[in-house]
């Protein structure tokens, strides 16, 4: 049977993205414009314009890293092939590596790629300060830390060693000078720091790299009152988290760390801040880990509590008013490239002023969410080109003001509302996603399933294409306020509703069919199942242009079921199978009654319903419906474990 799907197997498509604070890799010969999420090609032509509201400059959204040519870019999303990957960051040779403990304390490198491997014995040659309730002794003292009123502040950049136990002392990192003067590096070998202040702050850094040595355990935990400290310039401010940076920060090591926030954030970073691994335990009061520029997490185990903000954050745009106006190139994103994380949150569990994006590289992204808000929001993007995700919130999944794009990795998520939102475009490309429960399952102005396996269950509509314009088509326009597109050209999918006056398929524009797999149905009574708005009898054609050849006796109605477009439903090719009694749009319609213990459909294609009803909807490459029998065929399991039969 000719489909004409998608591969099976997810879409590898990888995005590569600049480390935080870190140097990128970059192709001067990229053109800006390369940069954008690639319009709509055959799509555009079937749906017009892209969706209002929204403008894109060339400052509102940068991809760092990347490197694209015209034929790695093949419809919506992106397509980038090995050879046009460029994997961020400098590149470090054996030579280039600096290993602190050398015989020039204080001279030698704050940053070095040994964490995982150096268990960095103390062995009397470092500059060390040693923490001893509120104060503290340096060993090795190269003229660069200043001890005095419960802090020790360190001047020059360099490798610095932290031990001990403090009851109210702080680290400040405060080394003016050039750009690229060089790091400072802060080793926390068996530290426990306490204080009614910041723990551990930097005031003014090229950068700072926070160690956790192998072997070690180390606690960073703030007081509840207010954090003032002097800037650089003189001015006063307050620090917002048990360590806070107002310069680039990274976090890496294979040492465990436990932070707790109780003033109001746990990390804080207000450039880039870059977590490369590490054992890593956050509780704030408010936000969990913040990098307001960005914030990059590539590795380690990351289990994160924020009991009344976000767990992950970087929220820097254009301000006008106080409000966010627009975001700025290469800020406002959370880039999560490896790692195990848990987050749970009392607001979102992800936000980003621009983008989120989630990879797989050298180690693979875990990521569970419980918030709640919403799981993860951005305000113009979402990618998820790989990982395992699995979201659980009280309000959308996964939210965007603008598109989503779903190219590859495992997703599952339980929401009160949404499972995933997109108020433009939603594309399903390669992803294999289980939404288990949702209000309104997949919603986005325009839907384009282009790949993918997925299975949605809902307790409102399954799939809505909505939002945007108002849109005044088809014969009942008069019933949306709204405008919304569905269009199905590949990939294996499984929608079902339950519930009241719910829509299985539910565009308020119109819906197309080209390719793939659409299986629906009805797994429940709805106000259909119990005659509201009942004209049977229609059978045949359908509504707003849908394909003729139904066997008659079949029920339509406005009210909705299965397919619920305003504009109409047209297939060409693919697969299509729906199960329930009701429809305003008909492809074809068999009147067979139909049992959950049985496999419906053709001798190429069919599916065991999970409830039991009196009409199949079919269209498409199955040109007859029957009970089949379904030896020699192959199966696909969707996400949530039901079957489709194909040859």
């Amino acid at each position: 049977m000719k489909l004409g799907l998608l591969a099976f197997p997810a879409i590898g498509v990888s995005l590569g993205l600049v480390a935080c604070s870190e140097d990128a890799a970059t192709n001067p010969n990229v053109d800006s414009g390369a940069l954008y999420p690639p319009e709509i090609s055959s799509s555009s032509d079937f749906l017009g314009t892209d969706f209002p509201g929204v403008e894109l400059s060339s400052s509102s959204f940068f991809m760092p890293g990347i490197e694209l040519s015209s034929s790695s870019i093949a419809g919506p999303g992106f397509g980038i092939s090995s050879s046009s990957f460029v994997w961020p960051g400098p590149v470090v040779s054996s030579s280039s590596v600096v290993i602190p403990g050398g015989s020039n304390p204080g001279n030698e490198s704050g940053d070095d790629e040994n964490d995982n491997e150096d268990s960095r014995t103390l062995d009397g040659s470092q500059i060390l300060l040693k923490l001893a309730g509120t104060s503290a002794t340096v060993e090795n003292n190269n003229g660069c830390v200043e001890v005095a009123d419960k802090s020790a502040t360190i001047t020059c950049p360099g490798a610095y060693y932290v031990t001990g136990e403090s009851s109210d002392f702080q680290v400040v990192v405060n080394t003016p000078g050039t750009e690229n003067e060089g790091n400072t590096g802060i080793y926390l070998h068996n530290a426990t720091i306490k204080s009614s202040n910041s723990p551990i702050l930097v005031k003014n850094a090229d950068k700072t790299v926070i160690h956790l040595v192998k072997g070690t355990t180390n606690v960073v935990e703030d007081g509840n009152g207010n954090h003032l400290f002097t800037k650089v310039n003189g001015a006063q401010d307050t620090s917002k988290a048990a360590i806070y940076s107002r310069d680039d920060l990274n976090i890496k090591g294979a040492g465990t760390l436990t932070v707790k926030g109780k003033f109001k954030n746990g990390i804080q970073c207000s450039n880039d801040l870059k977590i490369k691994n590490g054992n890593i335990t956050v509780e704030a009061e408010e936000n969990a880990i913040k990098g307001k520029g960005s914030l990059q997490i590539s590795g380690g185990v990351l289990n994160v509590t924020a009991k009344k903000g976000d767990g992950l954050e970087s929220d820097e745009c254009e301000e006008a008013g106080g409000a966010c106006k627009d975001t700025v190139a290469g800020k406002g994103i959370v880039e999560i490239s490896g790692g195990n994380i848990t987050i749970k949150a009392g607001d979102d569990g992800i936000q980003a002023a621009n983008y989120i994006l989630v990879n797989d590289s050298a180690e693979a992204s875990t990521i569970k969410v419980t918030s709640t808000g919403k799981g993860m929001v951005a305000t113009k993007f979402i990618y998820v080109n790989g990982g395992d995700i699995n979201v659980t919130a009280d309000d959308d999944a996964m939210h965007t003001k603008w598109r989503v794009y779903m190219n590859a990795g495992n997703v599952t998520v339980s929401s009160k509302d949404d499972g995933i939102h997109a108020d433009s475009a939603l594309y399903l490309k390669g992803s294999t996603i289980n939404v288990v429960t949702a209000s309104e399952g997949l919603e986005a102005y325009r839907i384009f399933a282009e790949g993918g396996i997925t299975s949605t269950f809902a307790t409102n509509d399954g799939w809505n294409g909505a939002g945007g314009p108002k849109e005044n088509v088809g014969q009942y326009a008069a019933f949306s306020e709204s405008g919304g597109h569905i269009v199905v050209s590949g990939g294996y999918h499984y929608i079902s509703a339950k519930g009241n006056m719910v829509d299985v398929f539910d565009a308020n524009g119109s819906g197309k069919m080209t390719g793939g797999v659409l299986i629906l149905e009805i797994t429940g009574q709805s106000y259909e199942n119990q005659g509201g708005f009942n004209f049977g009898g229609w059978g045949g054609g359908g509504m707003g242009g849908g394909m003729g050849g139904g066997s008659g006796g079949c029920s339509s109605n406005m009210a909705g079921g299965l397919i619920d477009t305003d504009a109409g439903f047209e297939i060409t090719g693919g697969v299509l199978l729906a199960f329930g009694n009701y429809s305003t749009d008909l492809p074809k319609c068999a009147t067979v009654t139909y049992n959950n213990s049985s496999y419906y459909g053709s001798n190429n294609a069919a599916f065991k319903p999970t409830y039991q009803g009196n009409a199949i909807i079919y269209g498409g490459e199955v040109n007859s419906v029957s009970q089949v029998n379904t030896a020699g065929m192959q199966e696909l399991k969707f996400p949530n474990g039901v079957s489709y039969m194909y040859k």
